[in-house]
């Protein structure tokens, strides 16, 4: 999917991540550093659920790989994916 000239592409993606009990605090911040990443809900036993919006397939790709390989994620799994084409007004194209 590619998007228009009077459109943006945005891509929507739903992850699980556990991470390491005792560097919870510190791997929630390092998680927040990635751009687009929000962090939904957190569970006792270190598995949150993110999500991670971008502008294209690349950014997503890349922010999932830089979870999946970030030193004290355990795992990161894609669990939902969503892209859609987004109605750009003339003063945000411009801008």
């Amino acid at each position: 999917m590619t998007a228009t000239p009077n459109t943006a592409l945005t891509n929507i993606c739903g992850v699980l991540v556990q991470i390491r009990l005792e560097q919870r605090e510190a791997m929630k911040q390092q998680l927040l550093a990635i751009p687009g990443l929000e962090i939904h809900a957190d569970s006792p036993e270190g598995k949150l659920v993110v999500t991670v919006e971008a502008d294209d397939y690349t950014e997503a790709a890349e922010a999932l790989n830089q979870l999946q390989t970030m030193k004290g994620v355990l795992s990161a799994s894609l669990i939902y994916h969503h892209a859609e084409e987004l109605e750009v007004t003339q003063s945000e194209s411009q801008s």
